[in-house]
């Protein structure tokens, strides 16, 4: 007697079970994703107040993603590094609110709100808010403060380029400085 049982070839639920699954694998639609998102690289200055107040110079990267800059608001996320020269970094995890402007690369501002975590110094956890400004061809403005444990308060202000506003989701000042590839959605 054999220990392996067969099937029966002619099993109705398991020839449907594949079908659906070819099926599901194997159609799909065109894809029409169209995610704003952010790479923002600038410099700045930083106030430090606690125990010991200090000024430092930050650099600041940020990245991220949004929801399609077809609607008037983008909602989006935002992990931000944060260093300061000849201290530390900070890292922060934020959520951005975004006009269709600023997304698109033009003009246009908004805030970004969250947490951040600094293991230098004295150590200390908070949130983080800033406004954010930005211009035509990537050109971004922000300032900001944290306040977190251990009485520390921190205000800074950054000026940069965000490289995914003047490539891929730049719809402005195309009679100047063309953008052939740039991301559908007018």
């Amino acid at each position: 007697m054999s220990a392996f049982r067969t099937v029966p070839s002619s099993c109705p639920a398991g020839a449907a079970l594949v079908a659906l699954l070819s099926f599901g694998l194997f159609w799909s639609n065109e894809a029409r994703a169209q995610a704003s998102s952010w790479l923002y690289v600038g410099g700045g200055a930083a106030r430090i107040e606690g125990v010991a107040d200090e000024s430092r110079s930050l650099l600041q990267l940020d990245t991220g993603l949004g929801t399609s800059a077809t609607h008037p608001l983008v909602v989006g996320g935002v992990f931000r590094l944060q260093g300061y020269f000849g201290a530390g970094t900070d890292l922060g995890f934020l959520s951005r609110l975004v006009t269709r402007g600023f997304a698109k690369g033009d003009f246009g501002g908004g805030i970004d709100v969250g947490v951040y975590q600094r293991w230098w110094g004295r150590n200390s956890t908070g949130g983080i808010g800033n406004i954010v400004l930005g211009a035509p061809w990537g050109l971004t403005l922000l300032g900001g403060a944290t306040v977190g444990s251990g009485d520390q308060r921190l205000y800074f202000a950054s000026i940069g380029i965000d490289l995914a506003r003047l490539t891929v989701h730049r719809h402005s000042g195309l009679n100047w400085f063309a953008n052939p590839m740039r991301s559908p959605g007018e």
